[in-house]
């Protein structure tokens, strides 16, 4: 019961909690594992967030931008060094709210990197424009680096990038 649990765990955090990369073989999996004793209550407690962590995420959320519509942009402090799951939870949760197409989360990642998480809904590719960044990663989630500069320098590079990629749809 207690590596079903973990299994059951992995699952729900891959799946955010079956709401992506799902389909039959996902189902069929979690079934097995509850019937060896995965217990939800639990797996579902090991993936709540610490207090402090839900609180940096408010404040990162609460820095967000529309640039153009269905797009947002937002930015963690340039004092604070934030870890790169932390970027990708605010993206993640930032795709939760109706009409979002596509996130780019900035955030320092140590003294001296900047990073950007981007997801997207499946309507933007975000790995193009995080490639044209020199990051990487797959359609609707991706990722890049930038050594040497401030999360502000970083901001301006990220849009004149979207400026190729999403189009007309700015707002003023």
């Amino acid at each position: 019961p207690e590596i079903a649990t973990y299994m059951l765990t992995g699952i729900l955090l891959d799946t955010n909690n079956y709401k992506n990369r799902t389909g039959l073989r996902t189902y069929e999996a979690s079934m097995i594992l509850k019937e060896s004793g995965a217990d939800n209550g639990l797996a579902t407690e090991f993936l709540k967030e610490e207090y402090e962590e839900h609180q940096l995420k408010t404040k990162i959320m609460a820095s967000s931008e529309t640039p153009y519509y269905g797009v947002v942009v937002c930015k963690a402090s340039d004092d604070d060094i934030i870890d790169r799951t932390i970027l990708a939870k605010v993206g993640e949760e930032i795709l939760d709210v109706k009409e979002i197409k596509a996130c780019f989360v900035i955030g320092r990642i140590s003294d001296n990197v900047v990073g950007i998480s981007a997801r997207s809904d499946g309507t933007i590719n975000v790995q193009k424009i995080m490639e044209s960044m020199n990051g990487g990663g797959h359609f609707s989630s991706a990722a890049t680096q930038i050594e040497d500069s401030n999360i502000e320098e970083v901001k301006k590079m990220l849009y004149s990038k979207l400026e190729g990629f999403v189009g007309d749809t700015r707002i003023e």
